[in-house]
């Protein structure tokens, strides 16, 4: 997990940049604590200005060919194209439709479960006032190398969470932590046999893992 303390920015951006996966939900443990979770895709301001991948984007070497100029990144924010933009992992691809981004359909659900019971025994009762986000920042994946006949693939996934410090406002910067676990690397038929199962798997192996790193983190994203 990388940390990055306080990092200016607001929710309304958020919600106009990246759509919300679901409506927000309260958790509520059984002392009286309660804490206000929202999913959403996180907003370039905050992703290296680039866009959250709302479904599996797959990059392959013909894609990356005739499309050098396409890519997720944004400049609207950034102020100019970065060279980051070249930047294969960035290549915008093709966006796989049977594969939607599954953070809030599989990781969400397990994090109210350890915040519960983080809030059971460090709630004391009290209703926070700022709600966490979770933030889907990327699903990718993209060729290894595009010198190879036939390149193997890697599979990234990268996930936020962030909130605004207790007795904050809408000017106050918010305190983060990104989870990016290692990215798994296998044949590309590997990836798509069986509707793209393999990916499912690892998928929800790396969200776990962000599950674990989340109720680390919780005694400092929800600091009073």
């Amino acid at each position: 997990m990388k940390f990055k303390k306080f990092i200016p920015g607001a929710i309304v951006v958020a919600l106009l940049s990246g759509c919300a996966h679901q409506q927000p939900t309260v958790v509520k443990s059984t002392n009286g604590s309660s804490l206000e979770v929202a999913t959403l895709f996180t907003p370039p301001d905050m992703n290296n200005n680039r866009y959250a991948d709302p479904k599996l984007r797959e990059v392959t070497p013909a894609v990356s060919g005739v499309g050098m100029g396409l890519s997720v990144m944004t400049a609207v924010l950034g102020g100019g194209i970065s060279s980051n933009a070249f930047d294969k992992s960035n290549y915008k691809g093709n966006a796989i439709d049977a594969m939607p981004e599954p953070t809030a359909s599989y990781l969400t659900p397990k994090a109210g479960t350890v915040i519960r019971q983080w809030l059971d025994k460090q709630g004391s009762s009290y209703a926070y006032t700022q709600p966490l986000y979770i933030g889907a920042a990327q699903w990718s994946l993209v060729y290894s190398d595009m010198s190879a006949d036939n390149s193997n693939y890697d599979l990234t996934y990268r996930v936020l969470f962030y909130k605004r410090p207790e007795g904050g406002n809408i000017f106050s910067a918010y305190i983060i932590s990104e989870c990016a676990p290692a990215v798994k690397t296998a044949a590309l038929s590997d990836w798509r046999a069986n509707q793209y199962q393999k990916v499912s798997e690892e998928t929800r192996k790396m969200m776990d893992s962000c599950v674990l790193e989340l109720e680390n983190q919780l005694p400092r994203l929800l600091k009073r």
